[in-house]
C-alpha cells in the first residue's frame, strides 16, 4: 500500500488527470440517465376503454367486458387481466410482467384488438393517461 501511495505523490498530473477524467465520465453519465421528480416504477399496464351507450352493466359485461378479456387473454408476457362493467362503460386493465416496454405491450393489445369480434358501433380505445406520461417524459409517442 504504501508502494502504491510512493508512485501517486511522484505523479501528481497523473492522478488529477485520473480524477478530472472519472469526474467527466460521472458528469456524462448523470446527463444520460432518466431521472423523475417522483419516479413511478410499474410494470407495463394497458387499459382497454369502451363506451356503449346507454347499455346497462350486465350487457357492457355480456357483450363487451367478456369478450375483450377472452380475446386479450394469452398474450406474452401478461400476468393478468382486471376488468370493470359499468353503466354505459368497460375497462379492462391488462397487467404485463417487467420483461416488455410499454410500447411492446401496447402494439400486442392492439394488435388483439383487430380479431375481437364486438357488436356493430362499439369500438375500443386505449386508454391516454400513460402516454401523456411518455410524451412528458420522452417527447411524443411515435404512432
Amino acid at each position: 500500500m504504501r508502494w502504491l501511495v510512493e508512485k501517486a505523490l511522484a505523479v501528481p498530473f497523473i492522478i488529477v488527470a485520473l480524477a478530472a477524467g472519472l469526474l467527466g465520465v460521472g458528469l456524462w453519465c448523470y446527463s444520460r440517465m432518466d431521472i423523475e421528480a417522483y419516479p413511478n416504477p410499474v410494470a407495463p399496464m394497458v387499459e382497454v376503454i369502451t363506451q356503449p351507450a346507454g347499455w346497462s352493466a350486465e350487457e357492457v359485461e355480456r357483450y363487451v367486458t367478456i369478450p375483450l378479456e377472452n380475446g386479450l387473454a394469452g398474450m406474452i408476457d401478461l400476468e393478468h387481466i382486471r376488468s370493470q362493467s359499468l353503466f354505459g362503460l368497460s375497462d379492462v386493465k391488462c397487467y404485463f410482467s417487467w420483461t416488455p416496454e410499454y410500447h411492446t405491450a401496447q402494439q400486442r393489445v392492439v394488435n388483439r384488438l383487430q380479431f375481437i369480434q364486438l357488436p356493430a358501433g362499439v369500438q375500443p380505445q386505449l386508454s391516454a393517461v400513460r402516454e401523456v406520461e411518455l410524451q412528458v417524459q420522452y417527447g411524443p409517442v411515435p404512432q
